[in-house]
């Protein structure tokens, strides 16, 4: 899979926001860093030029680098679960955006699942999104038509081209409930938005 060239603002904000470990090969005058998890790589090259970037990437990411996999946390200990199985299902979704406020509406197809992450890919520095769980459309948990349940995301500032959040913490939905993005997008554009889900069956 080619990896996607990121500058260091984007690479660590992506390993800050999914907990993930710093892969790098050091050379005379720079470190080439990846990160790989899913369908995600990033790749981003830091400069040995005493700037702002390799102080920040030596004195905060380079001593927890390297770890293998198997090192790393993750949100459940086993595939299995209060004797329910668990199946990884991620759901993809494009919209057009205007400039300014967007209601982005997904809608739970499981029985059951926990989400642990959501991916934005597309946007740009500026914007904004707040993530919300509403009931469904008939108010089948609450007793009323798209009651707000819960809300996970505040303000949450999207960093360009590709932000995503991968939580060790999982919530739970159920069927025909919805999430609601409420995206603020500083131009006309399409984005695309992936929602990392755990089926329990």
């Amino acid at each position: 899979m080619k990896p996607i060239k990121v500058d260091w603002t984007t690479f660590k904000s992506n390993v800050d926001s999914r907990n993930l470990s710093v892969q790098y090969i050091e050379y005379t005058d720079y470190y080439d860093l990846f990160i790989l998890e899913d369908s995600l790589v990033l790749n981003c090259l830091v400069h040995k030029d005493s700037g702002d970037d390799q102080t920040d990437f030596e004195d905060n990411y380079k001593d927890l680098g390297n770890k293998k996999h198997s090192q790393l946390n993750y949100p459940f200990g086993a595939k299995e679960l209060n004797d329910k199985k668990i199946f990884k299902r991620v759901h993809g979704k494009s919209d057009t955006l205007t400039t300014g406020s967007n209601d982005l509406i997904f809608v739970v197809p499981y029985n059951w699942v926990k989400i642990t992450g959501v991916e934005f890919v597309g946007s740009e520095i500026g914007d904004y999104a707040s993530l919300y769980v509403l009931d469904s459309t008939t108010g089948t948990y609450s007793t009323v038509p798209d009651y707000q349940l819960n809300q996970f995301g505040f303000d949450v500032m999207l960093a360009k081209d590709i932000y995503s959040h991968k939580s060790e913490f999982d919530a739970d939905l159920y069927l025909n409930m919805q999430i609601k993005i409420v995206y603020n997008s500083i131009s006309d554009k399409d984005v695309g938005i992936n929602f990392i889900l755990n089926e329990l069956k």
